[in-house]
């Protein structure tokens, strides 16, 4: 029986300003049913009190320890791989507000590439970084106003040897006016320029999963995810051995879901979150 969902957004519970079909009503049936609701996200520029203000708008009860997102499992990521750096040098943020926040949460201390750029203009001498503000890690989200300067910055820190983590890489970002270069392509402008690799941790990454479990506090047996893509939502969960189910409110359609590669194919396909009641006790 499932006890937890992990939720994604884009697609399942909302779209743009407004709640798909049957989410508020299925998610609380789940809730009542005594099942545990997290929501994930791979959009890294807002925080989570954020996501939550817009889940209780559309109706859906949330709070900011609801929601988890691709900026908060960088920096849980990165505790694993650097727990030197909580007491030493800097990281490097780039991307919106909710990469520096959940790193800050998470114990590190922070420089945006403004403020690195400036220390470079005004010494030590040449530019060189003063004991206690190095940066050893760049953490790389997507943000609207990040730019040229940014990407400049953290290709220089990169290729002084800081760890490298992006939250996501996704190509492409839906906006109003179509699709839009996402994370992943900005990552890409930086890996031409260094000619490394980042770790990467959103959807479909194996952290994502594994800091959304460690979340619930639930086996894997026990837990479901809900997405409506199956290169991301779909793909990971079954990387990782979890069960899925794909609604059909966002971007895949059930004929995609029939003639998906093994890898991608959904244990469960339905039209909206009330029609998976069933795998959770409710009507």
């Amino acid at each position: 029986m499932i006890r937890g969902l992990l939720c994604d957004l884009d697609g399942v519970v909302y779209r743009a300003h407004a709640a798909c079909p049957g989410a508020v009503e299925g998610l609380a049936s789940a809730r009542a049913a005594g099942v545990q609701v997290l929501f994930m996200t791979n959009n890294a520029s807002r925080p989570p009190g954020t996501v939550a203000d817009q889940l209780r708008e559309l109706g859906v009860p949330a709070d900011e320890t609801d929601v988890l997102t691709a900026s908060q499992v960088a920096a849980e990521e990165l505790v694993e791989r650097r727990p030197d750096l909580l007491a030493s040098d800097m990281v490097l943020t780039v991307g919106g507000p909710g990469v520096r926040l959940a790193l800050q949460e998470a114990g590190f201390s922070t420089l945006d590439p403004g403020e690195v750029a400036r220390r470079a203009q005004e010494g030590p001498e040449q530019g060189e970084q003063a004991p206690g503000e190095r940066i050893g890690a760049v953490v790389q989200g997507y943000g609207p106003e990040v730019d040229v300067a940014a990407l400049t910055e953290a290709t220089y820190a990169i290729r002084a040897g800081a760890t490298w983590v992006a939250t996501n890489d996704d190509a492409t970002l839906p906006t109003d006016r179509g699709l839009a270069p996402g994370n992943g392509a900005l990552v890409r402008a930086v890996a031409h320029a260094t000619g490394a690799e980042p770790v990467v941790t959103g959807k479909p990454h194996a952290p994502a999963y594994r800091v959304a479990l460690r979340r619930l506090g639930l086996p894997l047996d026990q837990v479901l995810m809900v997405g409506d893509r199956l290169d991301t939502d779909i793909a990971g969960a079954r990387a990782v051995g979890l069960a899925n189910a794909l609604v059909l409110t966002g971007v895949s359609s059930r004929d995609e879901a029939e003639s998906a590669v093994p890898e991608e194919r959904p244990d469960h396909v339905a039209g909206t979150i009330p029609e998976l009641a069933h795998l959770w006790g409710g009507r």
